[in-house]
């Protein structure tokens, strides 16, 4: 990608830098906003708060060392089908990436905790 105004990098977390319950972010994509819902054909960005582990034991194999959990049981907002991949910034830094949800749409969803593999990431870049 060409760096310019419109599109540039954001930062990561450190290692050990993990975003906490009742964190504001905010996630994009371009998925379906409802379960009837066609793709979105325009970028679109949500707020959603981080919320504590215990929202997201309804997902089976959920490690909060390794995901963060994101949303709430009274705001609907939510990512959903066609998000996966999209970025979760906090304070302008990337602290998850869309992993999964329910199926109907509704909070919460899981995003995959960038800070832990934060190491690879640079290592990878080093092209060690």
């Amino acid at each position: 990608a060409n760096l310019t105004s419109a599109v540039d990098v954001v930062p990561l977390p450190g290692p050990s830098d993990f975003a906490k319950p009742g964190t504001m972010c905010w996630a994009a994509g371009w998925g379906r906003t409802g379960v009837k819902k066609s793709i979105s054909h325009t970028l679109r960005e949500v707020e959603l708060k981080i919320v504590g582990e215990k929202a997201c034991k309804i997902f089976r194999h959920y490690k909060d060392s390794l995901q963060i959990c994101v949303g709430s049981s009274t705001k609907v907002a939510s990512v959903y089908m066609g998000d996966s991949g999209g970025p979760l910034l906090c304070a302008g830094v990337a602290h998850g990436i869309v992993s999964s949800g329910r199926g109907n749409a509704k909070p919460p969803a899981i995003f995959t905790r960038i800070s832990p593999h934060v190491p690879w990431i640079n290592r990878v870049i080093k092209g060690e």
